[in-house]
Order: structure tokens, then sequence, then C-alpha cells
């Protein structure tokens, strides 16, 4: 799958450099693009041929019946392909280097390999259960979490930009003076971020989609973090209801650190 994802990162840059493409919006919240579709076709044809037995379930679709479809079928097979084809839309439109391609198998709701590919800083971090971490296609070790917060310092945080703009993280500014500093686009990016040990810390107060997750959750269950909705209660894929309530991902401790505040 690593040639796949990297086939659907090239397409989508070659929208974001040349700006020209057309722009819907399924909501006021929700733009999708035709770097969006574009990412769907070639990574959705790609697991068709590669694992037919499977189910997709993409953010995006061309038809009502392909929807239908994927809905359908997630239940009706044992394991299903969760995708969005680009997570941080938004990002994408403005310009910004903070989106990625998310891909995650779960089985029994449980997401075992996954993909994040932010295709603008060419950073690629897969891996699958039993196999390890794997950065830009070379086995990776995470890196060593921070400390700070065991002597009574914050954890190393990231939080969406969104939802900081909107004033929606006022709890955390007593803790992260600076708060905008850590805020950066994509909740897929800002997990893989985690997965890798560069923050320690991710909060996102909003409801998330499955397919805005399942690729960085299966990093954070093959790197021992933990991945919980907003109630501490940890995520399981495939479920009736797609949405989760907000999310709170991160090590042990981190994760700790702000239940306790």
């Amino acid at each position: 799958m690593l040639p796949v994802v990297r086939e659907a990162g090239a397409a989508v840059m070659q929208f974001y450099t040349s700006q020209k493409y057309q722009v819907q919006h399924k909501d006021p919240e929700n733009p999708v693009t035709e770097a969006d579709y574009a990412a769907h076709r070639i990574i959705s044809e790609a697991l068709q041929r590669l694992f037919p037995q499977d189910a997709i379930l993409s953010e995006e679709s061309d038809s009502a019946e392909e929807s239908a479809r994927m809905l359908r079928d997630r239940f009706e097979r044992p394991r299903v392909w969760i995708i969005d084809p680009i997570d941080g839309t938004r990002e994408f439109i403005k310009g910004r280097d903070e989106f990625a391609i998310s891909v995650g198998l779960v089985e029994a709701g449980r997401a075992v390999v996954g993909f994040v590919f932010n295709p603008a800083k060419d950073y690629l971090l897969s891996g699958a259960q039993g196999l390890g971490l794997f950065l830009n296609g070379a086995v990776f070790t995470r890196r060593v979490a921070s400390a700070d917060h065991a002597v009574g310092k914050p954890p190393r945080i990231v939080v969406s930009r969104s939802e900081f703009k909107a004033g929606e993280l006022k709890h955390l500014e007593s803790a992260y003076p600076q708060l905008a500093e850590y805020a950066i686009g994509s909740i897929a990016y800002k997990l893989a971020l985690i997965a890798d040990g560069t923050f320690d810390l991710a909060v996102s107060v909003r409801p998330k989609n499955e397919w805005d997750i399942a690729g960085a959750a299966a990093l954070l269950n093959i790197a021992g973090l933990e991945l919980a909705d907003k109630a501490g209660i940890p995520i399981v894929f495939n479920k009736a209801l797609l949405e989760s309530p907000g999310i709170i991902a991160g090590t042990g401790a981190a994760c700790a650190w702000y239940r306790s505040r």
C-alpha cells in the first residue's frame, strides 16, 4: 500500500501546487475538492484490486450508489479499510502544509494497519501490528516522550487551529499561555505526530469521524499509546455511529495529566 498512498499524495500535490481545482461544500464546514476525489479513486480502486474480500469506507464517493455499498459492506465483511482522502481540506485550500491522507485497516473494531501521509512535507508514517512503525518506508523507533510533565510541567501538546480560533480551548490556556504555537490542522497529522513522539498529547473537543482518525489510531496502537473520546472511553471502529465526541490521545502520563485538570 505504500506506493498507492504515495501515488495518491502525488495526485493531491498536483492540485496543491497549481491551485487549479473546484471547491464544493457538503455543508458550510465541510469543503471538498477535486483533489479529495482524485485521492479517493486512487486508493479505493487499488484496495478493490489488492484486497477484494475487504470492505472500504471512505469519506468521499463518486455516487450515492458507491456510498450505499460502502455503508452496507462494512458490516458484512470482517475487515474494513477506512479512508480520508484528504484530512484537513480547509488547510489544503488555504495553502497550508497541514493536511494528510489517512488510510486505516480495522479488524474487530481495532485499527491494526495505518498510513498517514502529509505529501506537502514528504512525511509518511505507517505501521502494522506485529511489524512496528515506519517513517518514509524505513523502520522507525518512536522518539522518547518528554518527561517534563512528570516533574510538574505540562506535556508537549498539539491542538486544533480551528478549535483554538473559535475559543474552544480556554481550559488549556492557563497551562499553555502560548497555545497558538501548538495549533495546527488535520487531526490525522496531529495524531501521527503523537505516534512518532514529536508531541505527548493531542486534544480535540469537537466530534471526529472514524475516517479522520483510523489511520493514525493504528499507529498509536502500535506505539502503545492511548486514544479515547473526551469521556475517556477507548475508541472502537466500524461502529453504527461513525462519530466520536472529541478525542484525547497520547502517552498514559500525558492523558492522565489532562484528565486530572
